[in-house]
């Protein structure tokens, strides 16, 4: 007896997929790309309490609501003048170079 095609369907979304948001957990490779960091990073952030790792068939995963917590601990940027110091001593060298 052939399955009915409506047994799954009150489980997909309209457009047939499931958006990352909504899937308990994502592939490391997935996590980090949505996060814009490697997968070595994701296992550091894990190793500090930041983000939860499940494994599941030999794979580790990502726990999806994990990772947005951790995405909205994200700082806003701000330029910083780490170096600033040591080019205008190269300006300076490079100016007193040609006196």
């Amino acid at each position: 007896m052939p399955r009915s095609s409506s047994h799954n369907e009150s489980n997909l979304h309209p457009t047939g997929y499931t958006p990352w948001r909504e899937r308990p957990l994502l592939p490391l490779k997935v996590a980090s790309e949505i996060a814009g960091v490697s997968p070595a990073s994701l296992y550091r952030f894990s190793d500090e309490g930041k983000l939860k790792l499940r494994e599941l068939g030999g794979r580790t995963l990502v726990d999806t609501q994990s990772l947005i917590a951790l995405i909205e601990t994200a700082k806003d940027w701000s330029p910083r003048k780490c170096g600033a110091e040591a080019r205008a001593k190269r300006k300076d060298a490079a100016r007193a170079a040609l006196v």
